[in-house]
């Protein structure tokens, strides 16, 4: 498995709204309202890197009152850098 951060810029207000749709998602562990230039943090997981690419331009990104993500993968689990094409 591997698992990933996703900073989240809503529209003033929708902030709520938007957690609801992503704790919807089978992926979804957490989701969080925070202060800073991101309004929402959210730790999705997929079982390779592309499932993680599909869920943000599937999943995520689409959802109403999303202005801009920045994704932030984890790499302190067992993530197969080659099969990712981040290895050497």
């Amino acid at each position: 498995m591997v698992k990933a951060y996703v900073l989240i810029k809503t529209v003033s207000g929708q902030e709520d709204e938007v957690i609801k749709e992503l704790l919807k998602l089978s992926v979804t562990e957490e989701a969080h309202k925070v202060f800073g230039p991101y309004d929402i943090i959210v730790e999705v997981r997929g079982r390779d890197m592309e499932a993680i690419v599909d869920i943000l331009l599937s999943k995520i990104r689409p959802l109403r009152g999303i202005i801009e993500t920045q994704s932030l993968l984890v790499i302190d689990g067992e993530v197969d850098m080659v099969s990712t094409g981040l290895g050497t």
